[in-house]
């Protein structure tokens, strides 16, 4: 990390004064005002549907008496309260989630031991994790009796178990409800080996001169002192030359096409205001949507995202490590297979962000076409293409593993301290540097933290008392959204509280003004007094 620390420190200006005008504005500084306007604008939203006086304090809460007149008394204070206590048991659930997962892989190694002539059988005997299956009406596990069965599990169903709980499934069923156009655009229908590519899609919709990454695996387990796989190197080449190379020779496992930004570079081409490309792709799978990461950065960034495609021949790997920003990820074979190996993390309740892949218990799960898989955050695993195989991947974080993605970052701040006051290279009150350090680091600041959580709670909490009186509303779905709004406003706390993150002055350092700073503070007061007025029951 030394060399960015070095690099950063000497092109990075301190910011002395207070304010900074608009014209010596980075593009970063502009995206962050305008993340911080829209954070005051859902809070002023907010005001108004609670009907509060504009004599008071600009971003004072409402009291409890006057939040109950609005919110129906009695019955909706207690959907708020039940839904902070439920927010409260999010390491039980995930404890909860890994027993369970470890006492299915107990049963599936005895009953491997009993079928060792069945190959089907013991491929899916080692597999712990749930398989599922969706259709338009929601989704059910594999094996479970649905006779006479009326009613599907629901999405947020989908978070309480496998993302609170942070246990991986594979889903069936996505290919034909968000990835059948790119299912039927990037499979070769003219072969009867549904692992077969149409390349000519590629030459045609993306072109052959398109310059995509290499990764050149130099065949390293090594982890880096983070515990994160070692960086692979990188070259590019033109689409043209690596399907040359891919049809000449599908088991060059040394290369593989990563991260990959191509629905991205695919609506940078399309002229403003036409969706047609990009809905030739896919759409993202409801059950991984508030995705907090990736919305905010779409919105507040140049571009930046983290939704990959991968293409990779048979043979070529993912080696040992866990998601970038102690992320959930997702995955959707669109052509081929995978075989994924995970490392069961303990089942501790320790909080900090120590290595807690001591376990040596390993499963194994073999992905086909036409199959999604959740990974769960904090999860190390390996991959491997077993024939050639293009996947579409996010990486992604909602309100169920953001206080990990917080562990991540508070970790990341750390280091760099560390680094800074081993070699003295940058002043101790030059916050604009540490953000940039950070960000080069990780691709997040505590700005940009901050106010992706800011706003995610402020949109979140003027959906629910906008439909707060309304007669038709899902409480099933305003339960979600007010557990979500709890789970982003503890590790608000956490992070305003944290004194290694000096989160005012970096917030002052990032945004280039005092005035505005405060002001983004207000309103992290404001939710947060707002969701404090819950925390205790009311009596009956």
């Amino acid at each position: 990390m030394l060399w960015l620390v070095k690099t950063l420190s000497a092109v990075v200006p301190s910011m002395e004064s207070g304010e900074s005008s608009s014209s010596t504005l980075s593009t970063h500084q502009l995206h962050m005002k305008a993340a911080l306007n829209d954070c005051k604008e859902q809070v002023e939203r907010l005001r108004e549907l609670l009907q509060l006086s504009n004599s008071t304090t600009e971003f004072a809460a409402p009291s409890i008496e006057h939040l109950l007149r609005k919110t129906n008394g009695y019955y909706n204070h207690q959907l708020f309260h039940s839904a902070w206590v439920s927010s409260n048991s999010l390491q039980q659930e995930r404890e909860l989630g890994l027993k369970r997962l470890i006492e299915k892989l107990a049963k599936s190694v005895g009953n491997n031991n009993n079928n060792d002539d069945d190959d089907d059988d013991i491929e899916h005997m080692m597999c712990p994790i749930d398989v599922l299956h969706v259709n338009e009406e929601g989704w059910h596990k594999e094996g479970e009796d649905n006779t006479g069965r009326s009613i599907m599990s629901t999405h947020s169903k989908f978070k309480q178990e496998y993302c609170f709980r942070n246990v991986p499934c594979i889903i069936r069923g996505f290919n034909e409800l968000n990835f059948k156009n790119v299912s039927q655009s990037w499979k070769n229908a003219a072969c009867n080996d549904i692992t077969a590519i149409n390349y000519p899609w590629f030459e045609r919709h993306v072109g052959e001169d398109t310059m995509v990454p290499i990764r050149i695996d130099e065949k390293n387990n090594d982890l880096d002192e983070d515990g994160r796989a070692e960086e692979c190197a990188t070259k590019m080449m033109s689409l043209k030359d690596w399907i040359m190379r891919s049809q000449e020779d599908s088991s060059n496992e040394e290369e593989y096409l990563k991260d990959w930004h191509l629905l991205q570079l695919l609506r940078s081409r399309q002229p403003v205001g036409d969706t047609a490309t990009s809905n030739l792709l896919y759409k993202t799978p409801q059950y991984f949507e508030r995705d907090v990461l990736n919305n905010f950065l779409e919105r507040y960034s140049h571009g930046g995202d983290y939704k990959f495609v991968y293409w990779g021949p048979s043979g070529s790997q993912t080696r040992l490590h866990s998601d970038v920003l102690h992320s959930y990820s997702w995955s959707h074979n669109v052509v081929g297979a995978k075989k994924w190996t995970f490392h069961i993390p303990d089942c501790s309740s320790d909080n900090n962000d120590k290595d807690t892949f001591a376990s040596s218990k390993t499963f194994e799960v073999i992905q086909r076409t036409g199959e999604t898989i959740f990974v769960p955050s904090k999860w190390k695993h390996e991959v491997t293409n077993l024939v050639e195989t293009i996947s579409i991947n996010h990486n992604w974080i909602t309100s169920a593993n953001i206080d990990n993605t917080w562990q991540c970052i508070y970790s990341e701040i750390k280091a760099i301290e560390g680094e800074i006051n081993e070699w003295g290279v940058v002043p101790s009150d030059d916050f604009e540097a540490r953000e940039n350090m950070l960000r080069g680091c990780i691709g997040l600041d505590v700005t940009m933290f901050i106010l992706m959580l800011l706003l995610e709670v402020s949109e979140l909490l003027a959906m629910v008392f906008a439909s707060i009186d309304d007669k038709t509303r899902d409480d099933d779905a305003m339960y979600d959204s007010l557990q979500s709004v709890y789970n982003l406003v503890k590790v608000l706390g956490d992070v305003s509280a944290c004194q290694e993150a000096n989160a005012a002055q970096r917030l002052q350092a990032v945004i280039g003004s005092k005035t505005e700073a405060i002001q983004a503070q207000e309103c992290v007061t404001f939710v947060t007094r707002l969701t404090d007025i819950f925390k205790e029951p009311l009596p009956p």
